[in-house]
């Protein structure tokens, strides 16, 4: 047998190899009962990573020490380094195998996909680890010494990645050990992506480098790396390198030395040279390519930036406009004023940094939160997807920013992430259609409420489905501020010292609250509602999470550029990893109706139709079936459908909806006309146009001036929709909730042309109306109103700007 051939045996045998492989199966099968880890996906390829990173990088430094002190002096290097690569490659094939017959098993999500995170993650890092711990073992005589030098690169890496987390925006990180930290938990899209591969790309350009400058400085006479020997290039008398005329010694068979040819060695360190040059040029361009990025460049990609009383606003210029900013700004300072009053805070001594990103995939690459909005603990900053006015986050956000106040040394918030987050919600109260208090309710009844101890917790708490965890802690705080004031809940915010503060246990207090929610009572309506909203469970009980998420993204993405074969495609797809996946199904009905394929559309509205269905999709499926039955000239079949919407009560929205199709379907002179404007895909001017014609003919038809009011306020031409609004009131509206969309409508009409007073004046009529009609959820309409009328006043009084205008004027 062969020296190399001896050698490659021996070290098949040895404990290290063996070690490392036993480690990593054993940790696989572990992740087997593990929820969202179990399945040859993402998370596995994460955790194995990590494990695998320290586990190869150990094995190689006891390999190469064996071999540096017991193999024969004519076992060339090149094959030490050939061996090791592929053992730490080796060592990762009876994990994958594990994993593979667990989903298998279990039923596969994404096969491809799963083993390609594999080999960028595990498979990319046991090689820069394999190299790491090369350089370490050949720099360094001893052993022991080795194995330090090699974790301490090991933490270093990683403490630079939480060091970033911790002190710049993006909440991803790229890094040669885990590959991929994609972020927040709650962004269940996790995906392969460009700047995954090039982040990988220069993690193996980083091994070229490590495995070129070590053939460049290998001394195999002492079977050490000596960094003078890269630039000691002379061609010796047997074609090897030479030092001092003498020839080194490791003679391999043939002849020649170890340290190969001329030609070898030049190629080394030219390959040397170009991967530093490649490095190089990835770190001077890491922010563009997306894999290290900090506030300078975010703030430059924005473009944007406001400057008020208490807030540095940066936005992105390409999607939001002078006067949108306006509205955000002034909206910042009120939805301020209005904490620090609730919390009994003063303003913050420095301004606030405010991110408005212009959609959500650039949030993804700029900062790692799709649809998560961020509050940086600590850094009295926050990152927020741009929405519709009022922000629907922002406020939750702000409380974070402000609650530091009394919060922990630490950043600012409460290790008790149930109080940290419940606050927000306790302090941005929403109360349509039900608030905290009624929708915790609703849970306990359902059955869907996990125990609120749990919550409390950091574990307890991000393991539950969000919108359970947030609304059950948010409904606590706020019994505990009412019941025993602000004083007592600052007290036992900072480290959760309940007992200090109440003079009660934790369990105490929860069966307080308890016992306040039970007393609620809920109608039957309500109960329905509340089940569409908690039905769906965490992320860590469902099956193929990431590949469901994805498929649906793409699916509604498809939908919303009308191409519909590729959206009723992804959905299908849906439905065959999670056939009850409430977004699929809903977007599957549209998809094919948008179609036309009309046959379908019956089999889906019965799969949708059953017992324990939600009843949002209950109202799609009915509407959907009203409006092919129009489309197909069954008149009565479509009014029977549109009834079922309105007596189901899903929403204001679909209700609403429902009730205008119901009211034109008698009106055969128009009926076509507007339920042309009502099912189309976007309102084309032309069929705005058609529906004002329709005026002529229905003079009393006072809905057609309400979608015209509509479509002029959606444009921005808000003095135009004042006028079509007031003549829908002046004729009649059909029911209560399209009269109160009307006054809506008109209120904010009044808001944006900054009309405060006459804002507020209809905003009170809509309170008026909606307290006096008892419909479901007109008690959070009316609270809804009064808020906005809160709203209209604070603005009249600090001027169009608020406290900024205020504060330019002192300047």
């Amino acid at each position: 047998m062969s020296p190399d051939k001896h050698f490659v045996t021996s070290v098949l045998r040895r404990k290290p190899y063996l070690a490392a492989t036993a480690v990593l199966t054993a940790a696989a099968a572990a992740m087997t009962q593990l929820p969202l880890v179990d399945d040859l996906g993402f998370e596995f390829a994460f955790l194995t990573a990590a494990v695998a990173t320290f586990a190869t990088g150990v094995m190689t430094v006891h390999l190469v020490n064996g071999w540096r002190t017991d193999s024969p002096r004519n076992t060339r290097h090149s094959a030490l380094l050939a061996l090791l690569f592929g053992l730490s490659l080796s060592t990762l094939l009876l994990p994958m195998v594990v994993m593979f017959v667990n989903s298998w098993i279990s039923g596969f999500c994404n096969v491809p996909e799963g083993l390609a995170f594999y080999l960028l993650l595990p498979g990319i890092s046991v090689l820069w680890a394999t190299s790491v711990a090369l350089v370490c073992a050949l720099s360094v005589e001893r052993r022991r010494h080795a194995t330090l030098l090699f974790l301490g690169v090991m933490f270093v890496s990683v403490g630079i990645s939480v060091f970033r987390l911790a002190t710049q925006p993006p909440v991803f990180a790229y890094n040669p050990i885990i590959g991929y930290f994609p972020g927040p938990i709650y962004d269940e899209v996790v995906v392969i992506t460009s700047t995954l591969l090039a982040a990988r790309a220069i993690v193996l350009v980083s091994v070229l480098a490590m495995v070129a400058g070590l053939c460049t400085c290998f001394d195999p006479s002492v079977r050490k790396i000596r960094p003078s020997l890269f630039l000691k290039f002379r061609r010796g008398p047997d074609g090897g390198i030479s030092r001092g005329g003498k020839q080194d010694g490791g003679i391999s068979r043939g002849g020649k030395q170890d340290g190969g040819s001329a030609a070898t060695g030049m190629a080394m360190r030219v390959l040397f040279l170009v991967s530093v040059v490649v490095l190089g040029v990835a770190y001077v361009y890491r922010a563009p390519l997306g894999i290290v990025i900090d506030r300078a460049h975010i703030q430059q990609t924005l473009g944007g930036h406001r400057q008020t009383a208490h807030f540095d606003i940066y936005f992105d210029t390409n999607t939001i406009s002078a006067w949108n900013i306006d509205l955000i700004a002034r909206d910042h300072e009120y939805q301020l004023d209005r904490i620090i009053t609730y919390l009994e805070v003063p303003a913050p001594s420095t301004r606030i940094a405010s991110y408005i990103y212009g959609s959500a995939d650039q949030k993804k690459r700029l900062m790692g939160a799709r649809h998560t909005s961020i509050e940086r603990p600590g850094a009295d900053e926050m990152h927020l997807n741009n929405a519709s006015f009022p922000h629907p986050v922002l406020k939750h956000e702000l409380v974070h920013v402000v609650s530091a106040a009394f919060g922990n040394a630490l950043y600012g918030g409460s290790y008790w992430i149930g109080f940290h987050e419940g606050l927000a919600e306790a302090v941005d109260w929403q109360d349509a259609p039900m608030n905290p208090h009624e929708w915790s309710r609703a849970m306990r009844e359902l059955g869907y409420a996990p125990p609120l101890a749990n919550l409390l917790s950091m574990t307890g708490f991000w393991t539950a489905a969000s919108s359970r965890s947030y609304t059950l802690c948010g409904s606590f705080v706020r019994f505990l501020i009412e019941r025993y004031g602000l004083d007592a809940f600052k007290q036992a915010f900072p480290d959760g010292a309940v007992e200090a503060s109440y003079g009660r246990t934790t369990a105490e207090l929860i069966a307080e609250w308890e016992a306040f929610v039970d007393g609620i009572q809920l109608r039957e309506d309500q109960l329905r509602i509340a089940r569409q909203r908690f039905i769906r469970p965490s992320i860590f009980r469902l099956h193929c999470p990431h590949e469901v998420a994805a498929l649906n993204d793409r699916g509604w993405q498809a939908y919303n550029a009308q191409r519909y074969w590729d959206a009723v495609r992804n959905f299908d797809r849906v439905l065959e990893l999670e056939p009850e996946n409430p977004s699929a199904l809903r977007g599957l009905l549209y998809g094919i109706y948008r179609q036309g394929d009309y046959e379908r559309i019956e089999s889906v509205a019965q799969r949708i139709e059953r017992p324990d269905q939600t009843v949002g999709l209950l109202a799609d499926a009915q509407l959907v079936r009203g409006d092919t039955a129009w489309k197909t000239g069954r008149i009565d079949d479509a009014r029977r459908s549109y009834e079922a919407v309105v007596n189901l009560q899903a929403s204001d929205t679909m209700s609403r909806a429902a009730s205008i199709r119901l009211g034109v379907l008698d009106r055969e002179p128009i009926r076509d006309t507007i339920m042309t404007y009502l099912t189309a895909v976007t309102g084309h001017w032309r069929l705005v146009l058609s529906v004002r014609d329709a005026g002529d003919l229905a003079p009393d038809y006072g809905t057609g001036h309400y979608l015209l009011g509509r479509w002029l306020f959606l444009s921005g031409s808000y003095e135009q929709a004042l006028e079509y609004l007031a003549k829908a009131e002046a004729i009649g509206l059909p029911d209560e909730l399209v009269r109160q969309e009307s006054l809506r409508l008109e209120a904010m009409a009044h808001f944006y042309l900054e009309r405060y007073e006459q804002s507020a004046e209809v905003f009170g009529r809509m309170a008026a109306l909606a307290g006096s009609g008892g419909e479901a959820g007109a008690g959070g309409v009316a609270r809804t109103a009064e808020a906005w009328i809160d709203r209209c006043r604070w603005y009249q009084q600090n001027g169009s700007d608020g406290p900024d205008r205020q504060a330019r004027r002192a300047r």
